[in-house]
């Protein structure tokens, strides 16, 4: 259940849930969490197609993890660490943001480190928190939005159970010369 913890806006806070399916594992990022951010993020394909910056450094880690405490006490968002299965240990974050609780909408982004991808593990992971946002935010319409050319994030928007729409869509906080492009995928709250 999500705490009523409000900030000074008056918007709750969101605690970072603890999330599994009994093969993947969601939790809270933490500072311990920074080596294996640096070591996945360092791979050319998490920054190619993310805000991630290149070269990715120990203080890049430590400022997102910051970043992602203080969107969480704002109420906006949250960033969870996908763990391997059967340890804690961070091999890819899923998060939440955009979140806009009057209006039932939330966007969910995702990376996940080179040695973990093609498992199944992040389109599990992404149904574990839309199911999570719609039972504690009260998204009734979540979005993902992978790139055009980003082929293995469109199938894990499918097979994690997001409709392709057929919209292109810009988005503004990705950097310069990379906002145009993005596939819209949404799932949409039962009746």
């Amino acid at each position: 259940m999500l705490a009523e913890v409000r900030n000074t806006c008056g918007v709750p806070a969101i605690v970072p849930p603890r999330l599994s399916d009994g093969t993947v594992s969601l939790r809270g990022l933490t500072p311990g969490d920074v080596p294996d951010i640096v070591a996945a993020c360092r791979d050319p394909e998490i920054p190619r197609w993310t805000r991630v910056p290149s070269p990715y450094t120990r203080e890049d880690a430590k400022q997102f993890v910051a970043a992602v405490t203080a969107e969480a006490a704002s109420g906006h968002g949250v960033a969870l660490a996908l763990c391997d299965p059967g340890t804690d240990r961070l091999i890819g974050t899923v998060g939440v943001m955009e979140v806009d609780r009057a209006a039932g909408y939330c966007e969910i982004g995702y990376w996940t480190a080179a040695p973990a991808r093609g498992r199944g593990l992040t389109s599990r992971a992404v149904a574990l928190v839309r199911d999570w946002a719609h039972a504690e935010l009260g998204a009734t319409t979540v979005e993902l939005l992978p790139h055009g050319d980003n082929l293995p994030s469109q199938r894990v928007a499918e097979r994690a159970g997001f409709t392709d729409t057929g919209e292109l869509r810009r988005v503004p906080r990705m950097p310069p010369g990379r906002r145009d492009g993005y596939k819209v995928y949404v799932w949409r709250a039962p009746a």
